[in-house]
């Protein structure tokens, strides 16, 4: 991952996460989000729709954009966090979010790894990273 990927990551606190319901129909949720190593996190309610297409296929696409028009695009697979780095991720999302934390019913954190660039789908400063 590029340090331009890196600080676009770092510094926008939403993003838009695109996921695809069980007969076919898109969903694009915005939320907050951090990063955490290579990988970016959420925390969601396990009731909510975008949670259930998540658990259901794991694919996702997910993109942030700062305000100079630059944006991170990634194509690549989310999943809950293993309980055994849940410390670390909640230190990674307060890193950057502080306070803020959503008050949900069924609260679950997952990661999406960030992947490598794609050079032939990146254009200028529109990042694309597969996973």
């Amino acid at each position: 991952m590029n340090e331009l990927a890196k600080q676009i990551l770092d510094t926008v606190q939403v993003g838009a996460l695109a996921s695809v319901a069980s007969d076919g129909t898109p969903l694009v949720t915005p939320l907050h989000f951090a990063r955490h190593g290579d990988t970016i996190i959420w925390l969601s309610d396990k009731s909510a729709q975008h949670s259930q297409n998540t658990d259901r296929s794991g694919k996702i696409q997910f993109v942030v954009w700062d305000t100079e028009k630059r944006a991170v695009y990634l194509d690549t697979t989310a999943e809950c966090i293993n309980q055994s780095i849940e410390a670390e991720v909640r230190a990674s999302y307060a890193n950057k979010l502080g306070d803020f934390m959503p008050n949900f019913a069924n609260p679950q954190f997952y990661q999406a790894k960030i992947g490598q660039i794609d050079e032939n789908s990146t254009t200028g400063n529109w990042l694309h990273f597969v996973a």
